[in-house]
């Protein structure tokens, strides 16, 4: 007898979570590094946000939110090792053939994954209030709700990277350099404002930029959630084409290596 979907999704969360937490050193490295940077970009960003007129800003304004969004980037390729390391371990094959459907399956690798992206964006933003001065002008609802639907955004660009290519070295390296480059293209190292012309016009295809303008109109301007409302449904718009292609192209018999 199948179990109802939600439970078999949470018999196979809590498994996976357990594996995640075997070897926390990644997620603890995504947390700790964008800090340091942080430390290090402050004064450099400070200058840059008064050369484009917020006389008044500290520097954090731009680096918190900036390194909070490079490194939930980065971290995608802990999605792609979950997925693919099944195939290097022999199990995939055996998850198959359980009472777990691959919608269970799915969900039951993404979630633990999506909760502890959440604690890593909390972790940089909260020690960024404390130790950095970071203080947004607008909304901390809408702070919220803008890193709820980012990290959704994030996981299932992960999920289509797996869908998509056919070993872990092809995902993780597409995953690492997609992500820094959306990143640096959205204004996470410096302000979108402040790039070349190009650079700003290919931007508005990057959900970083999405992302990082609606933190901008929450952390410097005096933006709610309805004022920031529309430029996060054309993130909420990535998040469905990443989840489209993932269905489009995943199939649990495809053959992958996971190995690198």
């Amino acid at each position: 007898m199948r179990l109802p979907l939600s439970n078999r999704a949470f018999a196979t969360t809590r498994v996976n979570s357990r594996l995640l937490m075997a070897d926390p050193a990644p997620i603890v490295v995504m947390m700790v590094m964008p800090l340091l940077l942080i430390a290090f970009l402050m004064p450099a960003a400070r200058a840059q946000l008064h050369e484009t007129g917020y006389a008044s800003a500290s520097g954090a304004d731009q680096v918190v939110p900036g390194m909070a969004v490079l490194f939930a980037f980065l971290s995608t390729s802990m999605i792609c090792t979950l997925f693919f390391r099944e195939h290097a371990w022999g199990t995939w094959d055996r998850l198959r053939v359980s009472a777990a459907s691959s919608l269970d399956l799915v969900v039951g690798k993404v979630a633990p994954l999506y909760a502890c992206l959440l604690v890593q964006m909390a972790v940089v933003f909260g020690i960024g209030v404390v130790a950095f001065g970071y203080q947004p002008n607008g909304s901390w609802l809408a702070l919220g709700v803008i890193v709820a639907v980012f990290v959704a955004t994030l996981v299932l660009f992960g999920v289509m990277l797996v869908a998509v290519f056919a070993t872990l070295d092809q995902a993780q390296v597409t995953g690492t350099l997609g992500g820094l480059v959306m990143a640096g293209l959205g204004g996470a190292l410096a302000p979108a404002s402040t790039l070349p012309g190009w650079a700003q016009q290919v931007a508005h295809v990057d959900p970083a930029y999405w992302a990082l303008q609606v933190l901008h109109d929450v952390t410097l301007g005096h933006a709610g959630f309805a004022q920031v409302a529309p430029d996060l449904g054309i993130l909420v718009g990535f998040a469905v084409a990443f989840a489209a292609v993932a269905m489009a192209r995943f199939r649990p018999s495809d053959a992958k290596t996971g190995t690198t």
